[in-house]
């Protein structure tokens, strides 16, 4: 008898690892749009896609300068599906920057992304940052590496709030870099290249209000009803 309800405890546990498997997001999507640049001649600013090797295989590009050549910036949001785990750090996307000459004051100083992530879900979850970067656009008046761009990251990024079946999740964003582990705060461009970096990011469990336990909410119940009884006037 003791071995029969020792393999039923064994069984109830096997069990319990098919139905409540570790929490995971099944990332669908990632997109990373431009919009609002500011600074130099607004007029040169144009938005394209491109066909690429990396991730989904569609990169969103802003180019602006004039001069015959534009600079630009594009981004190609990771390959999907992807399942990602609670606690697990992943890849979001690559940034790509373009240096071209163009002519002095015509680049943009400031660009802002919009970073769109969807989630398998019946309702198609979705989570939406939004993060601006700086562009210093370096006159080329000297050579080497002297007319290098540069293209500078948010110090940090707000983390989002996300109900996935039934699950409030956290997304954060990280930061770029070739890995998680080196993370950069600008992005370095030689003059007629392109140069490239990834953006990490990584889901957590929305914390948990405890919830009183049932000795608790009785001991409180029972002192309520001493306090009561207390103020209630005797009976003359």
């Amino acid at each position: 008898m003791k071995i029969v309800l020792r393999v039923s405890w064994c069984g109830l546990l096997f069990l319990s690892f098919l139905v409540f498997p570790s929490y995971a997001l099944v990332l669908e999507g990632v997109s990373g749009s431009w919009y609002n640049p500011a600074g130099g001649d607004l007029s040169t600013v144009r938005y394209t896609t491109a066909s690429v090797a990396y991730g989904s295989g569609t990169e969103n590009r802003i180019f602006y300068g004039a001069g015959g050549y534009q600079s630009g910036l594009g981004f190609t949001g990771v390959d999907v599906p992807y399942v990602c785990s609670v606690g697990d750090i992943f890849e979001l996307g690559q940034l790509r920057c373009l240096n071209a000459p163009t002519l002095l004051g015509t680049a943009i100083s400031g660009v802002d992304m919009r970073l769109v992530m969807t989630f398998a879900d019946p309702e198609r979850a979705a989570a939406n940052f939004g993060f601006s970067f700086s562009i210093l656009n370096t006159p080329n008046i000297n050579s080497g590496n002297q007319n290098d761009d540069f293209l500078y990251f948010p110090a940090s990024f707000t983390a989002q709030t996300l109900m996935v079946n039934g699950k409030l999740y956290v997304l954060e964003l990280l930061g770029f870099g070739p890995d998680a582990s080196n993370l950069i705060s600008e992005l370095r461009t030689s003059e007629n290249s392109w140069s490239s970096t990834s953006l990490w990011g990584r889901v957590a469990c929305a914390p948990v209000k405890p919830v009183p336990e049932p000795a608790m909410l009785i001991l409180f119940g029972s002192g309520f009803l001493m306090l009561a009884g207390a103020w209630r006037k005797p009976k003359q």
